[in-house]
């Protein structure tokens, strides 16, 4: 709500810097928190849902904040916005707890079945072991390829609405209604292939087959995809190629929350806050190398530089090996 109040450009700085202060804990935390209150085959499915809550406000919000701005100005999104974030915190601090035992709404059954499945315990609460986790290849080719799948969901966030505006040539109210179907694909993706990840592992196939290898399929759709997305001449076919690209990275990115857990175990809140920090390393580069690349080469080659960074995250896939515990070395 503040980012509406300022009035310089060093004051919005400090305002952004500590709305992203404020954002950072959540990704991690809620990672511990699905740690504790889900079973062991449950993870990528609790990750999906998480996901796909937060993909969703961006299906929403285009057309929303659209009409916030026609009728109260663009201070006016900020406030709105605000507000029911305020209201979210209080529910969630009045509903949510730490653990499933400390909940009064959980029965007993429920309870003993979580706390019989799940990764972690409440035995003696241990330090992670940081020096040997930096040096493992396994722990930095976890948070390197997440640097890569966030530069890419953070490129759409910040410039796809300019993207349709300017490249695609989309009205106002219409560029509102085109940028919510890719993040509807990548809603859809997360929620639904965080289930299908942990039913391969129920099944009893490998995490590498349950994790990875759904990984690896979106990271090379998106590749397929954007290519075809920037040779288009047709608006609406660029947004379903678009959406059929960011939607992809569904796959990349609801695993990447499941390995974080897969092989953090006691440690998992380590391991996501590693893996997140580089994911917001490429969302601080992403909307600088592709505003530059953009204004000196044009959106196309905006789009397909892109594909540099997603090849290399294939790759990193290979060097992750899902079947091994970080909890263990």
């Amino acid at each position: 709500m503040a980012t509406a109040a300022v009035s310089s450009f060093f004051a919005m700085c400090i305002v952004r810097f500590l709305f992203g202060v404020g954002e950072g804990p959540l990704y991690p935390a809620n990672a511990v928190f699905n740690t504790f209150w889900f079973q062991k085959h449950e993870k990528a499915r609790a990750a999906g849902a998480l996901l796909a809550g937060s993909y969703f406000g961006p299906v929403i919000a285009p057309a929303i904040s659209v009409a916030i701005y026609q009728v109260l100005g663009w201070h006016g999104v900020f406030y709105v916005f605000g507000i029911i974030g305020i209201i979210i915190a209080g529910g969630w601090y009045l509903i949510g707890r730490d653990k499933p035992e400390q909940h009064p709404w959980v029965s007993e059954y429920e309870r003993a079945l979580i706390l019989g499945n799940r990764s972690v315990t409440d035995g003696e609460k241990k330090k992670a072991p940081w020096g040997r986790l930096l040096r493992n290849s396994q722990f930095w080719a976890v948070g390197l390829q997440y640097l890569a799948v966030a530069y890419m969901t953070s490129l759409f966030m910040t410039w796809l609405p300019t993207y349709l505006l300017e490249a695609r040539h989309f009205s106002l109210q219409t560029m509102g209604f085109a940028a919510s179907f890719p993040w509807l694909a990548i809603c859809l993706v997360v929620l639904f292939g965080g289930g299908f990840s942990d039913a391969l592992l129920r099944k009893g196939k490998s995490r590498m087959i349950a994790r990875g290898i759904p990984a690896m399929t979106g990271l090379a759709i998106f590749i397929v995809t954007i290519y075809l997305a920037s040779i288009t001449s047709d608006p609406w076919l660029n947004v379903l190629w678009l959406s059929l690209a960011l939607g992809s990275l569904g796959l990349p990115v609801v695993t990447s929350w499941a390995i974080a857990a897969d092989k953090g175990g006691e440690f998992s809140g380590s391991v996501s806050v590693w893996m997140n920090t580089w994911g917001n390393v490429g969302a601080v580069f992403s909307p600088i190398i592709c505003g530059w690349i953009a204004q000196n080469m044009g959106w196309d080659m905006a789009l397909l530089s892109s594909i540099i960074p997603i090849l290399i995250a294939i790759f990193l896939w290979f060097l992750i090996k899902p079947d091994d515990s970080l909890a263990e070395i």
